[in-house]
Protein backbone atom coordinates (compact mmCIF):
# COMPACT_ATOMS: atom_id res chain seq x y z
CA UNK A 1 0.00 0.00 0.00
CA UNK A 2 1.25 3.50 -0.86
CA UNK A 3 0.01 6.75 0.73
CA UNK A 4 0.94 10.35 -0.09
CA UNK A 5 0.91 12.97 2.68
CA UNK A 6 1.06 16.67 1.77
CA UNK A 7 1.55 19.28 4.50
CA UNK A 8 3.84 22.26 5.02
CA UNK A 9 4.30 21.41 8.71
CA UNK A 10 7.14 18.91 9.17
CA UNK A 11 5.77 17.82 12.55
CA UNK A 12 2.44 16.83 10.98
CA UNK A 13 4.25 14.93 8.21
CA UNK A 14 6.34 13.08 10.81
CA UNK A 15 3.35 12.18 13.01
CA UNK A 16 1.21 11.02 10.08
CA UNK A 17 4.02 9.02 8.48
CA UNK A 18 4.87 7.23 11.73
CA UNK A 19 1.23 6.57 12.62
CA UNK A 20 0.25 5.30 9.15
CA UNK A 21 3.36 3.09 8.96
CA UNK A 22 2.50 1.53 12.32
CA UNK A 23 -1.19 1.01 11.50
CA UNK A 24 -0.98 -0.08 7.84
CA UNK A 25 2.69 -1.06 7.33
CA UNK A 26 2.58 1.06 4.17
CA UNK A 27 4.99 3.08 2.09
CA UNK A 28 4.54 6.82 2.65
CA UNK A 29 5.68 9.60 0.33
CA UNK A 30 5.75 13.17 1.65
CA UNK A 31 5.44 16.59 0.06
CA UNK A 32 5.72 19.99 1.72
CA UNK A 33 3.25 21.73 -0.60
CA UNK A 34 0.53 20.99 -3.13
CA UNK A 35 2.75 21.61 -6.15
CA UNK A 36 5.33 19.03 -5.03
CA UNK A 37 2.47 16.64 -4.25
CA UNK A 38 1.01 17.14 -7.72
CA UNK A 39 4.40 16.36 -9.28
CA UNK A 40 4.58 13.12 -7.26
CA UNK A 41 1.10 12.21 -8.54
CA UNK A 42 2.48 12.33 -12.10
CA UNK A 43 5.07 9.68 -11.24
CA UNK A 44 3.47 7.37 -8.66
CA UNK A 45 0.09 5.71 -8.20
CA UNK A 46 -1.17 6.04 -4.62
CA UNK A 47 -3.83 4.10 -2.73
CA UNK A 48 -4.78 7.19 -0.73
CA UNK A 49 -3.75 10.84 -0.40
CA UNK A 50 -3.90 13.11 2.66
CA UNK A 51 -3.47 16.85 2.11
CA UNK A 52 -3.50 20.01 4.17
CA UNK A 53 -5.25 23.04 2.70
CA UNK A 54 -3.26 26.19 3.57
CA UNK A 55 0.21 25.63 2.11
CA UNK A 56 2.69 27.63 0.03
CA UNK A 57 2.74 27.44 -3.80
CA UNK A 58 -0.53 25.47 -4.13
CA UNK A 59 -3.39 25.05 -1.65
CA UNK A 60 -4.96 21.70 -0.90
CA UNK A 61 -8.09 22.73 -2.83
CA UNK A 62 -6.00 23.62 -5.89
CA UNK A 63 -4.06 20.36 -5.53
CA UNK A 64 -7.27 18.30 -5.45
CA UNK A 65 -8.73 20.17 -8.43
CA UNK A 66 -5.50 19.56 -10.35
CA UNK A 67 -5.38 15.86 -9.51
CA UNK A 68 -9.02 15.40 -10.49
CA UNK A 69 -8.88 17.38 -13.76
CA UNK A 70 -5.33 16.99 -15.14
CA UNK A 71 -4.08 13.71 -16.53
CA UNK A 72 -2.09 11.84 -13.87
CA UNK A 73 -1.96 8.45 -12.14
CA UNK A 74 -4.30 9.47 -9.30
CA UNK A 75 -7.37 11.00 -10.93
CA UNK A 76 -9.63 8.58 -9.02
CA UNK A 77 -7.57 8.10 -5.85
CA UNK A 78 -9.38 8.89 -2.59
CA UNK A 79 -8.29 12.11 -0.88
CA UNK A 80 -8.62 13.37 2.67
CA UNK A 81 -8.27 17.10 3.26
CA UNK A 82 -6.98 17.43 6.81
CA UNK A 83 -6.96 21.11 7.75
CA UNK A 84 -7.21 23.51 10.63
CA UNK A 85 -9.32 25.79 8.42
CA UNK A 86 -12.29 23.59 7.50
CA UNK A 87 -15.41 25.55 6.55
CA UNK A 88 -18.58 24.74 4.60
CA UNK A 89 -17.33 27.16 1.93
CA UNK A 90 -14.14 25.15 1.52
CA UNK A 91 -16.10 21.93 1.04
CA UNK A 92 -18.26 23.66 -1.57
CA UNK A 93 -15.20 25.14 -3.27
CA UNK A 94 -13.59 21.72 -3.69
CA UNK A 95 -16.89 19.95 -4.48
CA UNK A 96 -15.27 16.93 -6.14
CA UNK A 97 -15.97 13.19 -5.74
CA UNK A 98 -14.00 10.91 -3.42
CA UNK A 99 -12.84 13.75 -1.17
CA UNK A 100 -13.23 13.49 2.60
CA UNK A 101 -12.69 16.32 5.09
CA UNK A 102 -11.36 16.37 8.62
CA UNK A 103 -10.37 19.18 10.97
CA UNK A 104 -7.12 19.44 12.88
CA UNK A 105 -6.21 18.54 15.55
CA UNK A 106 -6.13 15.01 14.21
CA UNK A 107 -8.66 12.52 15.55
CA UNK A 108 -6.74 9.32 14.80
CA UNK A 109 -9.75 7.04 15.24
CA UNK A 110 -11.63 8.98 12.53
CA UNK A 111 -8.48 9.15 10.40
CA UNK A 112 -8.12 5.37 10.48
CA UNK A 113 -11.82 4.92 9.64
CA UNK A 114 -11.51 7.15 6.57
CA UNK A 115 -8.23 5.68 5.33
CA UNK A 116 -9.46 2.10 5.89
CA UNK A 117 -12.68 2.79 3.95
CA UNK A 118 -10.58 3.60 0.87
CA UNK A 119 -7.64 1.22 1.11
CA UNK A 120 -9.56 -1.87 2.20
CA UNK A 121 -12.12 -1.88 -0.63
CA UNK A 122 -12.41 -5.11 -2.57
Amino acid sequence: MKILIIDDEVEILDILEETLNEKYMCDVDRAGNGLDGFILCQETKYDFIITDHKMPFMTGAAFIAGVRTRKNLNMKTGVLMLTGFLTPELKTKVGLPDVEYMSKPIDFKKLFEVVSSYVYTY
